[in-house]
């Protein structure tokens, strides 16, 4: 009844998860920029929750003869109005990450080159902090400041287009999983075989936190203890 089959009672619930998952966000908005141009500590003030219900769905399901299953999971957030605290056109004052992240990046960039990126941010208008919506900062806006950084130094920062904290997260996939069903061994149902055709990351310095083990990260195998551990590998922790 379990097992990752289109004929099993779990399947439709693996394929489009029914449970419902929460993404939470605070702001913590700066009260004072001026001030703090002049050389004063931040005084910040909390703003938030702003919650956003994630649905995910399976698609490019393609089974396999040794056991296992690839697919797709695709995610997509919805703004709730009634569980938050505030609405997505609610300004806040913050950092502008943008900018905090172009500047230390150019640290070790060539003097003309830091000449000429300092020029442009000027002529943008741009400050340490800026004045945004919450749906800006959470889902991108428009800047130029991006075109003009990656025509200076390519690849200096990793965006194209829009700049946000979630940009990426939006209808977008998590990677390409291959788990196994359970048809052989129910207690490796859900188990990550290989994530992107890897089996393990090379993002860290140890082998341990390479590891792509457990599931990932919606369901375990049956009959588990009150002492197992229930490991998965997260993507956007890269481990």
């Amino acid at each position: 009844n379990v097992r990752i089959d289109p004929n099993s009672i779990a399947f439709s619930m693996w394929k489009d998860v029914p449970v419902p998952f929460y993404l939470s966000a605070y702001f913590f908005e700066v009260m004072n920029p001026k001030e703090i141009h002049l050389g004063a500590k931040p005084v910040v003030n909390q703003r938030g929750p702003y919650v956003y219900r994630e649905y995910r769905y399976k698609t490019n399901i393609t089974f396999h003869d040794n056991g296992t299953v690839s697919f797709l999971e695709y995610r997509r957030f919805y703004f709730q109005p009634d569980l938050s605290d505030g609405t997505e056109e609610d300004y806040i004052v913050v950092p502008n990450i943008l900018v905090m992240g172009a500047a230390i990046m150019m640290e070790k960039l060539p003097h003309f080159l830091k000449v000429l990126i300092s020029g442009a941010l000027a002529g943008f208008g741009q400050d340490a902090f800026m004045n945004r919506t919450v749906g800006e900062i959470m889902w991108g806006y428009d800047d130029p400041l991006i075109d003009v950084l990656n025509n200076f130094v390519p690849g200096l920062i990793p965006f194209k287009g829009k700049f946000g904290l979630f940009v990426d997260f939006n209808n977008s996939n998590t990677g390409l999983f291959t788990v196994y069903t359970g048809a052989t061994d129910i207690k490796q149902i859900h188990i990550v075989d290989t994530w992107n055709g890897l089996k393990k990351v090379n993002y860290w310095r140890s082998n341990e936190c390479n590891m792509i083990n457990g599931t990932s990260g919606e369901m375990w195998p049956p009959f588990m203890t009150p002492s197992s551990s229930l490991e998965f590998y997260s993507p956007d922790a890269c481990r």
